[in-house]
């Protein structure tokens, strides 16, 4: 196997790190930069998956992840995203052209390809945009554009009010995501349904009615990984292994604090508990210091340089080394759960294929399956 055919079946790789390591410096770029870096990564690695097993699901995986990233740049970010409830009219109206244009698209492609798939993906998918469109609301209080009385008084503290409420479980949805849910479901069309395809639809539909959902995303990409280890052993399942359970850990942390938040609210300072109102928050600046995190981030690193020294990993160490070290010295609370993914994307792309030394010395390829 020649230097350009390695190059060209890792250079997924790189996005993928690059767009993984963007949001552990503090003066990160907004986060649809590092967003759309790894999706065309992880679509760069689909696009050769592709040359092996050719079909619709290609396409519409390409389609959803262009859309998806397009409207998440639009809505700004996860800020106005899963964790605010904020749309406007103008973005509602923009967002709900492009969803027709698309969706008239994959109509027209499914009449000519005969695909019942892609016709109801596209069906699906214009009914979850009309569906799940952002609700129209003052863009602000006052000013030109205010949708409010002159006279009216501004509550210049919404979140101190006792009568106010937060809703941190749910918010601004992707339909996007049924176009992807649609390319998986053509993906199992195309071979035969394994357990995680069923798993991805679960997540990526689920997502539209709440963000938790997309903890099944990570259940998925583990039991599609076990299958792929079959053939493919190496260092990076259990870095993915571990990367991924620590990144869906804050998503079952948040869902049990959504539970408790009410009571929390009540209780605190300014709450109907609470007779003394607070119209300021002050905040200390300093060392991010979280000794849960920094404990198992000691666990984790402790736990990968052992695998790493039985295993004989040098890529395992030092993505141990360098996940403790970032988990140690950061100021900021930033995800350095990123760096052990990082090192799955780093030791995958590095880790040869059962047979690919045989095929590169003349022996022909196998079909899919044999």
């Amino acid at each position: 196997m020649g230097t350009r055919t390695v190059w060209s079946k890792t250079l997924w790789a790189l996005p993928v790190l690059v767009g993984l390591v963007l949001p552990l410096w503090e003066d990160e770029p907004p986060s649809e930069v590092p967003v759309s870096l790894v999706i065309a990564g992880l679509l760069l690695k689909a696009r050769q998956a592709h040359a092996e097993r050719p079909g619709a699901w290609f396409p519409l995986l390409v389609t959803g992840s262009t859309a998806f990233v397009l409207a998440f740049a639009l809505s700004g970010g996860w800020a106005a995203g899963w964790w605010l409830s904020i749309g406007s009219t103008y973005f509602g109206l923009v967002r709900f052209l492009i969803g027709l244009a698309i969706a008239l698209g994959l109509g027209a492609w499914a009449w000519r390809a005969r695909s019942y798939t892609v016709a109801g993906t596209a069906a699906a998918y214009l009914a979850a945009v009309w569906y799940f469109q952002p609700l129209s609301m003052p863009v602000a209080a006052f000013g030109w554009m205010s949708y409010a009385p002159i006279n009216e008084p501004i509550d210049e503290a919404p979140l101190l009010n006792p009568g106010a409420t937060l809703d941190v479980t749910g918010g601004l949805p992707y339909p996007e995501l049924v176009i992807v849910a649609g390319a998986v479901l053509a993906h199992a069309g195309s071979g035969r349904v394994r357990p995680w395809h069923v798993v991805a639809i679960a997540g990526l539909l689920g997502s539209l009615w709440h963000y938790g959902a997309a903890a099944l995303l990570g259940a998925a990409v583990v039991v599609a990984a076990y299958d792929l280890n079959a053939r493919r052993p190496g260092a990076w399942y259990p870095l993915l292994l571990v990367g991924i359970g620590q990144v869906v850990w804050p998503v079952v942390d948040r869902l049990v604090l959504a539970s408790q938040l009410p009571s929390m609210l009540a209780d605190a300072p300014g709450g109907p508990n609470d007779m003394v109102v607070i119209y300021g928050v002050s905040t200390g600046v300093g060392p991010w210091v979280d000794y849960d995190e920094l404990f198992l981030a000691i666990v984790v690193a402790v736990g990968l340089a052992v695998w790493s020294w039985r295993r004989n990993s040098p890529i395992m160490l030092l993505t141990a080394v360098v996940y403790l070290g970032l988990t140690w010295l950061r100021t900021t609370p930033v995800p350095t759960e990123l760096v052990v993914l990082a090192g799955a994307a780093v030791a995958f792309a590095t880790t040869t294929a059962p047979g690919a030394a045989g095929r590169s010395a003349g022996t022909p390829d196998l079909p899919p399956g044999r």
